[in-house]
């Protein structure tokens, strides 16, 4: 066996084996549909065997109880109907169960590794591993673990009955087609259609992350005229999957050829090797019937071997998600600190960032040492790309720093559970994301339990609630997709009233109030100012009209603080 060919099989048992143990909580109701799949086949070999027994009886000897015979079909049919029954049932009870164990295992992945993993990564392909891929990993528990168990254990019972009740020569002569129609047909090409499908699910991630681009950047493709390079973009992804699947399905066609022709000739065998045996006719039209009902666990085989490639490729890519290591872990046990409830001082010391994608390029931050005094509202200014956003990511700890400490009243930020900084750290994008809800949904995001008047009061505080109001819903107003239905300044604002409903000991505003004209951002400010009350405040902004309500201003230029003002 080549290195290649040994690397194959060596991942197809890891593939196995880590989705076995993964499954291991439906491994009982999968045993239990693999033998009721085992008795269902056996009990439809049995009915075909019988019924040509009985056929071929009848019509040399003329003898047999029809009732007798029509009894036996009846009750072998109902058995095999009730546990195929059976099978379908617990097959895919487990399937649904591990399907749904597989989504919220990597949506917990994904909770723990974002949002930094959302920026290493595109949405759409993100997207594609949380469904298509997973999709065929729910597959591998419905239609690969048990067709594989019974196409072992029913070809050799088969065998064994016709070596004990017909003759071990017809089986000796049988057991090499079943061989081949089970264990080497249904693996011929594997190696090139395994790539193919590896490519078509790669292919698949980049096309499903082109779509979404190009969905939620429509305005913007349409307004510079860009549809024609899209469509062309997308129609040289979908030949290249194309081209792929042609090779797939290539392959599929020689195989089921051969398989067809396979069956035809272990019948003709059986037949030439009865006759020359002697056997009579009711024996010879046994074994023939029993090997023909051997043939579905067999072809099973063929749909087994199809998704090993793309199961493959698409547990290797949910398992680069979910094996990830997190851009700010959570603290070890022993470490662990809880802040208290007061607005915290904030320290950066002697800080250094580069981001894990920019290994190359300068540092984002270097030698950074500040100081935000508990209850002071400090402000950040500089040029585009100096850091200033940097800093607020380290605050709520999308990252952690590449060296130096970030402390909370005098503990390093790295020791405080992600569920607790959560709770205790707001922050206001410059873009927020609204959910495809309405405006009460996106307020609740913040606070689940919030009444109407707690929303209300936000909404003013954001001079938001006067054009609320006048909506014909109100605050079961819908907003679209990422707040298509708002202007800019308006999500800007609802993002500013979902902060105070949620409240928190630290706000970081990065740019928060960027696209709000003057008077309302200055009726917003100050309304903010009031509202906060006993917070610490970190405030990113390139506009003057901030710097009124802070206590200090903070100037950066790439990457280190080049002064600090108080207020």
């Amino acid at each position: 066996m080549t290195a290649a060919a040994t690397a194959r099989v060596t991942g197809h048992v890891s593939m196995t084996g880590w989705l076995l143990a993964f499954g291991r909580p439906v491994r009982w109701p999968l045993a239990i549909s693999a033998l009721c799949r085992v008795v269902g086949l056996t009990a439809g070999i049995a009915l075909l065997g019988y019924a040509a027994h009985a056929v071929v009886t009848a019509a040399t000897t003329g003898g047999g109880a029809p009732w007798t015979v029509f009894g036996v079909l009846v009750g072998l049919a109902a058995i095999k109907g009730l546990f195929q029954y059976l099978e379908h049932y617990t097959g895919h009870w487990v399937a649904f169960r591990a399907l749904a164990m597989l989504r919220v295992f990597f949506y917990e992945r994904l909770a723990v590794l974002a949002p930094a993993v959302t920026v290493q990564r595109r949405t759409g392909d993100l997207l594609a591993r949380v469904t298509r891929d997973i999709d065929r990993l729910e597959v591998f528990f419905a239609h690969s673990v048990v067709p594989a168990v019974t196409a072992v254990i029913v070809p050799v019972g088969v065998l064994c009955y016709l070596a004990a009740e017909v003759d071990p020569a017809v089986a000796l002569v049988t057991a090499p087609f079943l061989l081949l129609l089970g264990a080497v047909i249904p693996f011929a090409g594997r190696r090139t259609t395994q790539r193919a499908e590896g490519q078509t699910v790669r292919l698949g991630g980049v096309m499903s992350a082109h779509l979404t681009d190009t969905v939620g950047g429509l305005r913007e493709i349409t307004a510079y005229g860009a549809e024609n390079r899209r469509r062309t973009d997308l129609a040289r992804l979908d030949a290249a999957s194309g081209a792929q699947h042609r090779i797939v399905a290539r392959w599929a066609s020689i195989r089921a050829g051969s398989t067809r022709a396979a069956q035809a000739g272990v019948l003709i065998v059986i037949v030439a090797v009865g006759t020359a045996l002697g056997l009579d006719s009711a024996s010879v039209a046994v074994a023939v019937a029993v090997t023909v009902a051997t043939f579905p666990a067999l072809e099973a085989v063929d749909g087994f071997a199809a998704l090993l490639g793309s199961t493959r490729t698409s547990l290797d890519r949910v398992r680069a998600i979910a094996e990830e290591e997190p851009a700010a872990p959570e603290p070890a046990p022993d470490t662990v600190w809880i802040p208290g409830d007061g607005p915290p001082e904030i320290c950066f010391h002697n800080v250094d960032f580069t981001y894990p994608s920019r290994d190359v390029r300068p540092p984002a931050l270097t030698g950074v040492d500040l100081t935000i005094p508990a209850g002071h509202t400090v402000a950040i200014v500089g040029p585009t790309g100096s850091g200033k956003s940097t800093i607020g990511a380290l605050l709520a700890r999308i990252w952690d720093p590449t060296a130096g400490a970030v402390t909370w009243d005098g503990a390093d930020m790295r020791r405080i559970p992600s569920a607790e900084l959560r709770r205790r750290v707001t922050v206001i994008d410059q873009q927020p994301f609204l959910l495809h809800g309405t405006v009460a949904d996106n307020l609740r995001l913040a606070d689940p339990a919030a009444t109407d008047e707690q929303l209300w009061r936000a909404l003013h505080i954001a001079d938001l609630a006067d054009t609320v109001r006048v909506l014909p819903d109100g605050l079961q107003t819908h907003v679209g997709e990422r707040g298509a239905a708002l202007s800019g300044g308006q999500c800007q604002r609802l993002a500013i009233a979902r902060a105070v409903v949620h409240g928190g000991q630290l706000l970081v505003i990065d740019e928060g109030t960027s696209q709000l004209d003057e008077s309302t951002e200055r009726r917003v400010l100050g309304r903010l100012a009031d509202a906060i009350g006993d917070c610490t405040v970190l405030w990113i902004t390139h506009r003057h009209t901030t710097l009124g309500i802070c206590d200090a201003v903070l100037e950066i230029d790439e990457g280190r603080v080049s002064a600090y003002k108080a207020g």
